[in-house]
């Protein structure tokens, strides 16, 4: 499938994005394709022959998305189209972008490539809950933690309906596998591949020798209480915090019903990947790494 309509979305406030979105602009209008960018990037793109509009309008414009950023940026734009179900492509402006399908060197092949329908398509897992009433999306992870001055905290959970695991430490992430390279490897969970149907619950320094991250079917919803003397409890998603939760009160997360699609257009394999972003089982005593 060719793509004519391109949507943007970018941070307005990042150092040179206005050069790189006029750069852009230029190129795919070139190529006749119609471009639609979100309502903060008019001051980045003035006088152009290009539609703008508010975020949340931009999936309804375009037939794929175009995320001019680092994986903050690709992360909100999955939050944009969620059940639009718009495939993402990710330009590399941050440091690591391991979301990213494209640099910015190469946004002339990038454009032929969207134009010719040249590239792949991965679809990624994502995770949502219940919060205040709303539905909250979340492409990488959850997290329930305490508070940075806060003391430590008791974590019940439950995998769907049977009692997992209670201990006291900070908290719990519940990540995708496209968030398994995120905070949940900082705190010592393991790397998914993309395409398993899983999520992982892992525990936030527990005050337990014993306890480990646990891989939980996408079939299957974790279920999250908090026991604390206090009330300084955050959630967050993908980084962005939502708000406080209650004291005793449950978070459950589950699959969401649809699931994100991920432009890579070199096709680079996932440990490929692991290898360029992480020095993933790299020596370096061997020149030739």
């Amino acid at each position: 499938m060719t793509m004519h309509r391109i949507g943007i979305i970018a941070n307005p406030v990042k150092q040179g994005i206005a050069f790189t979105v006029e750069q852009f602009v230029n190129q795919a209008v070139a190529q006749g394709m119609v471009v639609c960018l979100e309502e903060d990037l008019r001051t980045a793109c003035k006088g152009k022959d290009v539609n703008f509009r508010p975020a949340d309008e931009i999936p309804a414009h375009c037939d794929i998305v175009v995320a001019l950023g680092g994986d903050g940026t690709i992360l909100r734009a999955a939050r944009t189209v969620r059940a639009s179900q718009i495939p993402i492509l990710g330009v590399n402006l941050g440091r690591l972008g391991f979301l990213a399908g494209a640099a910015p060197e190469e946004l002339e092949k990038s454009i032929l490539r969207l134009k010719s329908g040249e590239y792949q398509v991965e679809e990624r897992l994502g995770l949502e809950a219940e919060l205040d009433g709303k539905n909250v999306f979340a492409l990488n992870e959850f997290v329930i933690e305490k508070g940075v001055l806060a003391r430590m905290v008791q974590v019940k959970t439950w995998i769907s309906d049977t009692p997992i695991s209670s201990f006291f430490g900070n908290g719990l992430i519940v990540a995708t596998p496209t968030g398994s390279t995120s905070y949940n490897l900082s705190a010592g969970g393991p790397i998914l591949h993309p395409s398993i149907e899983a999520f992982i619950a892992t525990p936030i320094c527990p005050h337990s020798l014993t306890l480990r991250p646990v891989v939980v079917p996408s079939n299957q919803s974790i279920t999250v209480q908090v026991v604390a003397e206090h009330t300084d409890i955050m959630v967050t998603a993908d980084g962005q915090t939502l708000s406080p939760l209650a004291p005793e009160s449950k978070l459950v997360i589950r699959r969401a019903p649809y699931p994100t699609r991920l432009i890579n257009l070199e096709g680079i394999p996932f440990y490929q990947l692991l290898r360029q972003k992480l020095d993933w089982s790299m020596d370096r005593r061997d020149p030739q790494e």
